[in-house]
């Protein structure tokens, strides 16, 4: 039975038609990505720190709170845009209390309009 279905489903079929042969241009990329291989454990550890090295440098520019309000604000500002902030969470939120902080002593920042909206973009 199950012979007889398969005969005719295979029956009904017409044998293929010689379709035209189209030429692409070459993939810039080559065969790249089909070849991958991934690193190993040496290399991808040499990375890993690689990162949390650069991490930390970034955590200790964070911290320091003796530079200018306006210069930290740009600093936040490109970690934000860079897409990077959600690592330094913490360190963001502690620079952003002292700037507002010290806001609030009555310490002043410089007054062009670029500044005074960074400054207004983060205290909330």
């Amino acid at each position: 039975m199950l012979n007889q279905a398969l005969a005719c489903s295979l029956g009904q079929f017409s044998q293929p038609e010689n379709r035209p042969v189209t030429n692409y241009h070459p993939n810039i990329w080559g065969d790249r990505f089909l070849s991958y291989t991934p690193e190993d454990k040496v290399t991808l550890a040499g990375k890993e720190k690689q990162l949390e090295d650069l991490k930390g440098e970034i955590r200790m520019k964070l911290k320091k709170t003796t530079g200018n309000t306006c210069q930290q604000l740009k600093f936040i500002d490109a970690v934000q845009r860079l897409g990077l902030a959600y690592h330094f969470e913490i360190e963001i939120e502690q620079v952003l209390q002292h700037i507002h902080n010290s806001y609030l002593n009555g310490d002043d920042m410089e007054g062009d309009i670029y500044n005074v909206a960074l400054h207004y973009g983060y205290s909330l």
